[in-house]
């Protein structure tokens, strides 16, 4: 077993270092020695984390497949994965055995560029840098997992016979871990503006760590300390970052790794890979938003509510038509010679409320040139109007909305410019009392970063009950709910963790199915 592992450390390190397919099989393969000892070599170890982190069954698909549905804000089209879309998802949904792995994938390959490197006594110039890197998206990585399925199993070597069973550790354990990494990427990591286009400085840790004590603050009740903490963290980032002047440029094709980005995954050029079928899962088929001859599948698309929350709250929100096809769109014809064919419309929500196209489309992953694998499109992880929304919600729990405004309606006044002209909504925030602005915060968030991997995690931060009013209710009580495709969601607290997967449980051989989660 430690065999294959290494070798395939090392294949993911080899191909890492290639920007297309290979043609020929290589000639020569390199030992763990060899790529450790040179800058070239080490930077082909870091590209093989940020490979594994970005493949698609992490970040570049699965995450999306189900972090998506099951956040309870999407719904999917997806047969296979229909546990996940009615909020009852099985140990063996197809989404989830396969983001599991994948994920330990990226730690294993991690820890192997943690052990070389703390383990030589070559002088390199990048070895610090790398490092960072490293315990930068191994805590990530752990973080994604913690807050996914609580208890995990808690891995800091690589995979080895000795190492291969693993039982869980404690969330205590698995946090004090992703606090111990973050701390050491924040010493190692280049000063903001010093650090490579597409990886991250040390203000990336700091928004991590920000999102690290929310969640804490969130899980122990208001503990006021952990909101202060993540006051510290997040503080240091304003005005190091600018908004772009209009919301859609966010999501504009080449504009990847601006102003605003604080951490996005590299699919373009910079990436170690650009395999992703984001695009794919979002981008509705025949349509001129989709590339010709290319199948895609449209499968992931907001539910109702969601779209109606946004329209009721701002309904002259120009963010409206920048996150969302709505009503109708522009078919590709099948002959593009024939008239008739030439303006053919689409109808969907609001306008068609039922059926397969009762929902909208999401907007932000669209790519015409899209070859049906490869992409251009990052995945933002962070930016700056993320952590002002942040900022605002911590402000609030603090010391009440009085100096809170100032970060939220930074956003705000950003959402409604249209760049030649400025829009009536969404108004700046005023007024509110400490509980109304808990309430409206974390739907601001839902506005501004829909569809960008919060969604899952924001539903259920601030408990159960919360997580029942917000999804559950809001749900299963939409006037538009349609009986033939929405389901009835369950009330039921298991869906505030994932469940472990089988293939774990069953190949684990310190895992049994008493150590699943509650309610599995």
């Amino acid at each position: 077993m430690k065999t294959i592992n290494k070798f395939l450390f090392l294949f993911l390190i080899i191909a890492a270092s290639c920007n297309d397919v290979l043609d020929e099989e290589p000639e020569t393969f390199f030992s763990e020695d060899q790529i450790f000892s040179t800058e070239e070599g080490v930077e082909s170890a870091v590209n093989g984390i940020y490979q594994s982190f970005a493949d698609p069954g992490y970040h570049g698909s699965s995450y999306h497949g189900l972090i998506m549905p099951l956040s309870g804000k999407f719904w999917s089209s997806q047969g296979a994965s229909e546990d996940g879309t009615r909020l009852d998802c099985s140990p063996t949904n197809v989404w989830l055995t396969r983001l599991w792995p994948q994920m330990y994938q990226t730690i294993n390959v991690a820890n192997f560029t943690i052990q070389n490197l703390e383990n030589t006594e070559i002088v390199l110039s990048n070895k610090e840098t790398a490092l960072g890197q490293a315990y930068f998206l191994r805590a990530a990585t752990y973080f994604d997992l913690v807050r996914l399925f609580g208890e995990v199993p808690l891995k800091t070597r690589p995979t080895d016979a000795e190492t291969l069973h693993t039982p869980k550790s404690s969330k205590e354990e698995v946090y004090d871990l992703i606090f111990s990494d973050f701390e050491k990427a924040r010493a190692m990591l280049p000063e903001q503006g010093a650090q490579k286009l597409g990886r991250p400085s040390k203000l990336a840790v700091n928004a991590y760590l920000g999102k690290v004590y929310m969640q804490l603050a969130g899980e122990d009740n208001g503990n006021e300390a952990l909101w202060q903490n993540a006051f510290e963290e997040l503080s240091p980032i304003l005005g190091e970052y600018q908004l772009l002047p209009t919301y859609a440029e966010v999501f504009a094709l080449n504009r990847e790794n601006s102003s605003e980005s604080i951490f996005e995954l590299q699919y373009g050029a910079n990436g170690a890979t650009r395999n992703s079928d984001v695009i794919r899962n979002y981008t509705p088929k025949n349509s001129f938003f989709s590339p010709e001859n290319v199948d895609v599948f449209g499968r992931i698309r907001p539910n109702k509510e969601t779209y109606d929350d946004h329209a009721a709250q701002y309904p002259e929100d120009p963010r409206i038509a920048a996150t969302h096809v709505f009503n109708e769109y522009l078919e590709r014809p099948m002959d593009p010679n024939d008239p008739d064919e030439a303006q053919s419309f689409r109808r969907v929500y609001p306008a068609q409320a039922g059926g397969n196209f009762g929902y909208t489309f999401l907007r932000k992953y669209f790519e015409p040139d899209f070859n049906g694998s490869t992409t251009n499109r990052n995945f933002i992880k962070i930016r700056y109007a993320d952590v002002l929304l942040m900022l605002a919600e911590v402000e609030n729990e603090l010391n009440g909305p009085g100096d809170a405004y100032q970060y939220v309606n930074q956003v705000l006044t950003r959402a409604r410019n249209l760049g030649s002209t400025e829009a009536a909504q969404p108004a700046d925030w005023s007024g509110m009392s400490q509980d109304e602005f808990r309430t409206r915060i974390l739907k601001e968030r839902q506005y501004e970063l829909l569809g960008e991997g919060h969604s899952w995690f924001d539903t259920r931060r601030r408990g159960y009950e919360y997580f029942l009013e917000e999804v559950v209710e809001r749900h299963n009580t939409n006037p538009t709910f349609d009986d033939g495709k929405d389901f009835i969601y369950p009330v039921s607290i298991k869906n505030m963790l994932l469940p472990i997967p089988s293939n774990e449980i069953s190949g684990n051989q310190a895992i049994t199915p008493a150590d699943q989660n509650p309610g599995y």
